[in-house]
Parts: structure tokens; sequence; C-alpha cells
């Protein structure tokens, strides 16, 4: 049998350990033990006025304290940073200053400054609010993305959402009216691989001021550049694919910033710019303060959907007690109660397992079909809560000629301590939702021949393509996880 072609694709491209820069700034790197400069950007002499060589080796502290000496104590965490804006001039000029903690010492890098328009404050959001509806979360949508264009002046800016399987969404968007919208058009996973999105969880920001900029080397006296770990800088080079990326929609410049929530990656405010463009330190800051201003927003919208959520759970499952206390078995007290749960999960139907007895709730489905889902999540499920919008494989294959009654379903599992310790499994059913997914150009990607295989290729258009897809339902929502997570721990209390 012939070989398979080989794939390559951005997952193994080491985007922290390329051993070279963007050449807006210089860069140094201090060593934690040795306290001296172990790396240094070949172009330091231009901006620093000391050649690479020079510098290489040099004591650290003795630099900084000369050139920064009312500067303060390094930042200690990794990840810290410390920026100080026109911090310093070593002949050519004011430069701003950042230095950021890795895991084994300090990254120094210096763009020069941009003076600041004193006059113009930096635009802010609404006012914070004890609750948040959702029509009010999507004007403070709006006004984020218009701030932020206000702020760096591109030609497009978008807020860009993870769905679950990592697919993203652009939900606000403010643009020039001569630029290409992208406002409701999906974006696969690829698009922004997993090591991409590893490094915007851990930075606040990317910028790439010039896609057709040539890289700089960073130099070393011993061992090879790409040991050094760039995971944290701002200057860090550009990957070839993703410059070939922008470049295919139109974008010289792009600037991202990331939007972290609960610890995830929930999404990016994603800019764009037909030309280059250099945003100011100052300025990246400025979004970035934007940015952890709307999440503040964002965590009032949750809290106010939550707080919806346990109202409604509450009535419920009072009721559901209620049922209980006079006596009624597990089924019959659900069965009473389901409607409301059916509404709240948008569900069609339910099946009830209390240990192996089956209990059909709301539109019925397919009795052999609901036990073939039980004995596989029971076999290769172990999570107490599981969502699919899309029947497993292995479950399709097996009910391919039975009238199954839904495409979707989220199982909660636990045990009934109150009841003989019984095994209680519900799963809320979603029928078949036949849907239409605009995407920004066809999500396949094209493959190109290299020297070293066959590599994913950035598509070519960024055209709006429909997909109608079939099979699925609707998706369900992290709203609809924390519900089944908070009914989840109620019905543990009450069984």
């Amino acid at each position: 049998m012939r070989d398979q072609p080989k794939i390559l694709d951005c997952e193994n491209e080491p985007l922290a350990n390329s051993g070279l820069i963007q050449p807006g700034g210089a860069l140094l790197f201090m060593e934690k033990g040795s306290r001296q400069f172990r790396y240094v950007s070949a172009n330091a002499e231009s901006l620093l006025g000391e050649p690479a060589a020079d510098l290489l080796g040099q004591d650290g502290d003795d630099w900084l304290a000369g050139v920064l000496p009312d500067m303060g104590a390094l930042p200690t965490a990794a990840g810290q940073r410390l920026q100080l804006t026109a911090g310093v001039d070593l002949g050519a000029g004011d430069l701003d200053v950042l230095i950021t903690t890795t895991g084994s010492g300090w990254l120094l890098e210096l763009e020069p400054s941009v003076p600041a328009d004193q006059a113009q404050q930096p635009p802010s959001l609404a006012a914070i609010t004890d609750t948040m509806t959702t029509e009010q979360l999507h004007h403070v949508q709006q006004q984020l993305v218009d701030a932020i264009r206000r702020v760096i002046g591109f030609e497009r800016v978008m807020l860009y959402r993870f769905h679950p399987d990592w697919t993203g969404e652009v939900i606000a968007e403010s643009a020039a009216a001569t630029a290409k919208t992208y406002l409701g058009l999906r974006f696969p996973a690829s698009d922004i691989p997993a090591i991409a999105r590893a490094l915007y969880a851990q930075t606040p920001y990317r910028h790439v001021p010039d896609t057709r900029a040539t890289p700089i080397p960073i130099l070393s006296r011993s061992g090879e550049a790409t040991a050094l770990d760039l995971t944290w800088s701002d200057l860090r080079s550009v990957s070839p694919v993703h410059v070939q990326y922008l470049e295919n929609m139109g974008v010289m410049s792009s600037f991202s910033v990331s939007i972290m929530v609960d610890g995830r990656l929930w999404g990016l405010v994603a800019c764009h710019h037909p030309s280059a463009k250099t945003i100011p330190l100052a300025r990246r800051d400025d979004c970035r303060a934007l940015v952890s201003a709307y999440v503040d927003h964002f965590k009032v919208y949750q809290r106010s959907v939550q707080q919806e959520i346990h109202q409604d759970l509450t009535q419920s499952l009072d009721r559901l007690q209620a049922a209980l206390d006079a006596g009624a078995p597990i089924a019959t007290a659900f069965a009473d109660q389901f409607a409301p749960l059916a509404q709240r999960f948008a569900a069609s139907g339910a099946a009830l397992w209390v240990d192996r007895d089956l209990t059909l709730l709301g539109d019925p489905a397919d009795r052999e079909a609901l036990s073939a889902l039980h004995d596989w999540c029971l076999r290769e499920q172990s999570d107490a809560i599981a969502a699919f919008d899309q029947l497993p494989e292995a479950l399709l294959s097996q009910l391919a000629d039975q009238q199954r009654g839904f495409s979707g379903f989220l199982s909660i599992g636990m045990r009934a301590l109150r009841h003989g310790n019984a095994l209680l499994q519900l799963y809320l059913l979603r029928p078949e939702e036949v849907s239409e997914i605009a995407w920004a150009g066809d999500p396949e990607k094209p493959l190109a021949a290299t020297p070293d295989g066959l590599r994913l290729s950035p598509r070519d258009s960024f055209d709006k393509w429909v997909e109608v897809r079939r099979g699925f339902s609707k998706p369900w929502s992290d709203t609809d996880r924390f519900a089944a997570e908070q009914l989840r721990e109620r019905l543990m209390q009450l069984l």
C-alpha cells in the first residue's frame, strides 16, 4: 500500500520558540541564575546604542541600574509585566519599556515611544449595573468594539466568541463603511489552533504591525536562540502560516486582545487593518483595560442569568419535593413536574432511568433507542453531566434504522441516596434542528505541497459560505450546562 501523504499544520509550529522577533523593537533576556543577558536581538544597536555582541554576557542588574535607576523591583511571577512609557532614551529617542517575567528570567522589550494625545481621554464603557439583560449586554459589546476602534484607528474591530468546539463567531463588529463585514460569520477551530489559543490564554494581547516585515534573529553566545521561551513577548515573531492567512484576508496589520472569563479563553477582540500600522504600548494597554471592563459587564450578565435559573429551578423542585414528601415515586414526581424543566432546557422530551426502570417524559421517543443510549453512556461516559448536539458515531451506526426521535441529549447522573442508593440517570432530549451556518469561506482547508509533505494552507476566500447542517440538535449552551449542574446539585439534596 502506498504511503499516506504527511499532513503538516500550525499545531506543529514552535510558535513560542521561533528564535525571532518582529522588527518594531529590541529584545534582551536576563537570566535568573547568572543575572546576565543571555539573549539579545540582532537589531539592539539601532535602539540601545550598543551592539548585540557587547550586550551579551553583560550584568543585567548593572545595565538596568544605569539606564532605569528609578525602575524599582523586577516583577516576579511568570507573565507579570512592568510597563514604562517613554521610560528611557539611549540615543535613538524615547523608548517604551516592557519587562516581563518568564520561568527562567526576564524579557526586556524596548520600542520607540509614540507621544499620546493628552487632550484625548481613552473611551470607556457604560457604568456597571447590578443586573443586565441580553439586550443590554449586546449594547455593551457594540460599545466595546466601537471604543477599541477609536483607540487604535483600525479599519475593522470584531468581538469574536469561541463556541464549545472552539469554532469562533463574530458577534459584534465596528468597521469602516467600505470594509467587508464578518458579523455573524463562523470561523473553523483550525483558524486559531490549540497551540495559538494556549498563547492567547497566557498573554493580554497580540500585535502584528506589518505582515511584510522581515523578522529579526535573536543572538546568543551559547545554545540555540530557539531555546528562549517567547510566550509572553510582545515582539514575538509571526508564524508564516498566520502571515499568509492575514494576507489572504487583505490584512497587513492585526491586533487581538484576549478575553478571559473564569480562567478560560472566552474569545478575542480581533482587529484588522489593510496597511501597516503600529499601536503604541500605552494604547495597547488602553485596549486591555477596555476588555477587562467588558469582562466585568459580562460577569454581571452571567450572574443575572444564573439568578433567573436559580429561581426557576427552585419553583420546579419545591413542587417535586412536595410530591415526594406526599409519597409519590420518583418517576411519578418527575413526570408531573417535567413541563417547567422541559421549558428551561428547551427539551422535547426526556428519559428517566431509576436503576433499570425507564420512564418516558414529554414527547415519546423510541424505547429501544433510549436503552442503547443509556447503555452507551454507562459504558463510555464517566462525567456526571455530558452534552451532545449530535449522537456519537457508535450510537448513530447502532440506531441507523430506528426512529430515534432525538438528535441531541444532555445526561445528568447521580445516586439517589435516600431511595436505596438507586442509580438515577436523566436524559434531556432535543430533536434534529436543520440549521444553516454561515462560514467565512469554506471551512475545509486546502492542501499545499511543500518539500516536507502536504501542508494545510489558509483558504484564499473568506466570502460567506453557507453550510446546511443536518443530524444535529440545537446546541447545548454554557447556560444549559450551568442549569444542569444546579439541577443535579439540588436533586442530590432531595433524593
